[in-house]
């Protein structure tokens, strides 16, 4: 399927992720998230109206990437039962 965008549009967005054309994109690798890229809660919360996207997302119900981390360390030092 194609998208088309503007040539404007694609300048801008070749240019923000510094790449010269849009198929580059497909050999790009992604990391995850680190605790310094976390996405704050208030900040969701405040365009949730503009948001279609999830619901989890736009109520504020998701981990930021500190209290996963957390949380799978709490739960690789869970005991599991015999």
């Amino acid at each position: 399927m194609t998208i088309r965008v503007s040539e404007k549009t694609r300048d801008i967005v070749c240019k923000s992720l510094n790449i010269n054309c849009l198929a580059e994109i497909i050999n790009r690798s992604y990391s995850g998230f680190s605790s310094t890229d976390d996405v704050d809660r208030e900040k969701t919360a405040l365009y949730s109206d503009c948001n279609r996207g999830s619901i989890r997302i736009n109520t504020g119900r998701f981990y930021t990437a500190q209290e996963y981390d957390e949380r799978v360390k709490r739960v690789t030092r869970m005991k599991l039962p015999y």
